[in-house]
């Protein structure tokens, strides 16, 4: 028996199939794989066997899955969500999420936006994180960054979401973003494992309950990993005015510039409309 390990590029040659195609068949569970430290790996007998299947038309079962571990921090429910854990299978995995520091967060950020773009930054690890940038990006923002996870239950499979809490928030105690001195207030998060980043519009995230969840969902990021300015719609409902539609941004650390000056612009068109 082989018990060799591929990965998603060698099950990609083997499918003749795009790299992302087999990530988000992956992500979906569409055939047996595990992750360590964040990255898809398969077993090469279990592919096979699965391949068999495939083309004989037989059943391929349910696919791996794996014993889900809640996060070091549990979350307290907003009231819009409800998280919860599950234990599916044998195969033990300690977080199904990488996560960055605060610090590395910042790093990243600057990273993508490019030396040219940020004329200047306030220490790593000062949260919010403030940055004075070239045009055409606003050119005095407050970033509240936060990393994009994979809840392990209770949401629907590969959405990602951050959970909101400000410096100096404790838990059961409700909070906003910090719009003073006239910076412009941006929320990010940041998918480790696909290295894509999320932009929400901030100025709909007011008097929110302390460690709130705010998602995206899987197709989303998929199309982001795939090099696209990825768009999303959702619902919602602020904690003051009317229901509103915030259109959510995804993308690779290449175009996260172009994606904030498209941030922007669509919330200046938003506030007009209203």
């Amino acid at each position: 028996m082989n018990d060799s390990i591929m990965t998603i590029r060698d099950v990609a040659q083997v499918l003749k199939l795009a790299e992302k195609t087999v990530y988000a068949m992956a992500t979906e569970g569409e055939f047996p794989a595990f992750k360590v430290r964040g990255q898809w790996r398969v077993r090469r007998v279990d592919f096979e066997d699965w391949l068999s299947r495939q083309a004989s038309g037989r059943p391929s079962g349910s696919p791996s899955a794996v014993f889900a571990v809640p996060p070091p921090a549990p979350a307290e429910s907003s009231g819009d969500d409800t998280e919860s854990t599950y234990v599916a299978a044998s195969l033990a995995v300690e977080d199904l999420t990488e996560r960055v520091p605060q610090e590395e967060l910042h790093r990243r950020l600057v990273q993508a936006l490019g030396a040219a773009a940020v004329r200047s930054h306030a220490p790593w690890d000062q949260k919010p994180f403030e940055l004075d940038l070239a045009p055409p990006l606003p050119q005095r923002v407050r970033v509240y960054m936060y990393n994009a996870t994979r809840p392990p239950g209770g949401r629907p499979l590969g959405e990602h979401k951050v959970q909101l809490i400000v410096p100096g928030q404790r838990r059961g105690e409700r909070a906003s973003f910090d719009n003073g001195d006239g910076r412009i207030v941006l929320l990010i998060g940041y998918g480790a494992e696909e290295d894509v980043f999320v932009v929400w519009d901030a100025s709909l995230y007011s008097d929110f309950a302390w460690s709130r969840n705010v998602q995206v969902k899987a197709e989303t990021i998929i199309q982001a990993s795939a090099g696209k300015l990825a768009t999303q719609d959702r619902q919602l409902r602020p904690a003051s005015g009317p229901a509103t539609v915030e259109t959510v941004l995804a993308v690779k650390p290449r175009r996260l510039a172009e994606a904030l000056v498209r941030r922007m612009e669509l919330t200046r068109e938003r506030l007009l409309k209203e």
